[in-house]
């Protein structure tokens, strides 16, 4: 059991994995404290509470442009924590996700990118590389920057995503998972968990969330006996649909759909073509009078898919620490039902590229209009040269600049004491 042991969770919120991880975590005994964007905010104070868990007093935003910012408050957070006499951390749990800017333009993107007519490689850089960060280099960065409250038996464990449905910022869960292995190459006992589908503030976008949820619980959960782990969970996720009669109506229609249709959906399959798939059977729902169940019916099972998901990452990984370093665990809609062994996620398909390397060549006109944002007295180099290839890719470049004076550039007069130019 976890009786006395210190965890840290990090980006639980309402109706995610992460709040799941922490309430069974506290279930099993452990002193469980949790971070937050606000945590002077009464609302995220009363949450917190109402949890059960321990709120640090230290607000925490993962930001790819303001490291110092992160570092500074990681090092309060190990301060806060030693002071709470809740080190070494037994374990930290990173449930991070986002990162990306509410502006108008980018949600914007985003509305297109579910629609099929962009990628996310189609994203700004800027964008781009906070969402890899807050997704997956945050991870790192946590593990580093609480090195002060923890110590060498401390596990780390992040969340992945390894299901059918195509996920737009995959590749942010893929370096995760890269990082991962690169963290446990250095001694830390790091842990990637991919769990099932389930309706949370993330994957309420996921195109087709709904029939995924409820085409598992038909064909994996169904009339099955639970493990005493989840067996009070599962009695009431099957009391509350069978006692719900529009959810007797929902089984004709996502049975034939599931099984015919929903068999050929990987993540492969573009997001226009899915969304056209999904589209046309939530209209069929629709005209039949059927759609009205489908919303609650996907809650009530998500509720136990992810109170389900807690208790097996509480008792399998974090208590009795079923896995080895590095490992990237996958968690089925069957291992809810308890009593399984979890076992390795199947390794993600290489990434190849070829030979041969294309380049873009960028004068100083194009440098300017680029980065004039920054003013004339920082666009001090002449022309780049760079691999033409995407970000986290290995890319590669080569630039001639011509070093500014102090005077003509007073931001970068701390960077030259000393340095022979």
């Amino acid at each position: 059991m976890l009786k006395d042991k210190s965890i840290l969770v990090i980006g639980a919120r309402s109706g995610g994995y992460g709040e799941s991880i922490a309430v069974a975590a506290k279930n099993a005994g452990a002193r469980v404290l949790c971070t937050s964007l606000l945590p002077d905010d009464p609302a995220e104070r009363a949450y917190f509470e109402q949890l059960g868990v321990e709120l640090l007093p230290v607000a925490l935003k993962f930001d790819v442009n303001r490291s110092r910012d992160v570092f500074d408050a990681l090092a309060a957070m190990a301060s806060e924590l030693k002071r709470l006499s809740a080190t070494p951390l037994y374990s930290v749990v990173h449930a991070v996700a986002g990162g990306f800017p509410r502006h108008p333009s980018v949600m914007k993107a985003i509305g297109d990118i579910f629609k099929g007519k962009l990628t996310f490689n189609d994203l700004a850089t800027a964008v781009k590389r906070n969402v890899m960060y807050v997704n997956a280099g945050s991870f790192m960065d946590a593990i580093d920057g609480l090195a002060d409250a923890c110590n060498d038996e401390t596990s780390y464990v992040a969340l992945t995503y390894r299901g059918r449905l195509p996920y737009f910022i995959s590749p942010t869960k893929a370096h995760l998972e890269k990082l991962a292995l690169l963290g446990a190459r250095k001694g830390k006992r790091t842990l990637i968990a991919a769990l099932p589908e389930a309706w949370t503030q993330s994957s309420q976008f996921f195109t087709g969330i709904e029939i995924a949820v409820l085409g598992a619980y038909f064909d994996e959960l169904q009339g099955k006996t639970p493990h005493p782990l989840v067996a009070e969970p599962y009695a009431r996720m099957t009391q509350a649909l069978e006692t719900n009669p529009e959810f007797a109506q929902l089984a004709p229609e996502i049975l034939p759909f599931y099984t015919e249709r929903w068999s050929a959906i990987n993540t492969s399959i573009p997001l226009d073509a899915l969304a056209l798939i999904v589209q046309e059977f939530f209209s069929a729902l629709k005209n039949k009078g059927k759609f009205g169940a489908l919303r609650g019916s996907v809650e009530t099972v998500s509720s136990f898919v992810r109170e389900a998901s807690g208790a097996i990452v509480a008792k399998e990984f974090i208590d009795e620490q079923r896995f080895n370093p590095g490992d990237v665990r996958q968690v089925f809609y069957r291992d809810l039902l308890g009593g399984t062994e979890i076992g390795e996620a199947e390794p993600r398909p290489p990434q190849t590229r070829g030979k041969a390397r294309t380049w873009k060549t960028c004068d100083k006109d194009e440098i300017t209009r680029t980065l004039s944002m920054y003013g004339k007295n920082f666009l001090f180099v002449d022309n780049v040269i760079m691999e033409d290839c995407d970000l986290y890719d290995g890319f590669m470049g080569f630039a001639t600049y011509t070093a500014p004076t102090p005077e003509q550039n007073p931001i970068l007069k701390d960077h030259f004491v000393n340095m022979p130019l």
